[in-house]
């Protein structure tokens, strides 16, 4: 597998880096003054240091390898994928949190849509998209006390 020209070596690379990543941020962690803030920054950490490194083992023994033509996907979607998510992380503080990930969840499901829309695709997304934006500002500004942005755009 390690001498296969075809491997996945940028796949083991990032892999690598996102290990380093993620004991660079529970390695962070130690900083806080409150040992009850670390513990969402560790646990994601620790998700995605598990995650990286089931990939590696997977690629060590051979079960990972390069997406084939048919696999690769668009560039221009993801560019633009990456692109509104900026946007949408930018715009949070001038329209608030729930405005611009409405948006920003109904502009990724137009980039990522290979499938023609049909009515009732575009109810369920809508209806799903709306349930987890709202699912995820109950459970943070509700549950888990983090302070999302309310912008100042339309405040009077």
């Amino acid at each position: 597998m390690l001498n296969d020209e075809r491997s996945d070596y940028g796949g083991a690379i990032v892999a690598m880096l996102l290990i380093a990543f993620g004991a660079f941020a529970i390695y962070d962690t130690t900083t806080y003054a409150d040992a009850d803030s670390a513990v969402f920054p560790r646990t994601v950490a620790i998700g995605m240091i598990v995650a990286a490194a089931l990939y590696l083992v997977m690629w060590l023994i051979g079960r990972a390898g390069p997406a084939t033509i048919n696999e690769r996907g668009s560039w221009p979607r993801r560019i633009a994928f990456v692109i509104v998510m900026l946007l949408a992380a930018l715009a949070m503080q001038w329209v608030g949190f729930i405005p611009a990930a409405l948006v920003s969840f109904a502009l990724l499901m137009i980039i990522a849509m290979y499938d023609a829309w049909t009515p009732k695709r575009i109810a369920v997304y809508s209806a799903v998209g709306a349930a987890v934006v709202f699912g995820f500002y109950t459970l943070f500004a509700k549950f888990l006390l983090v302070p999302l942005p309310n912008g100042w755009l339309f405040q009077g």
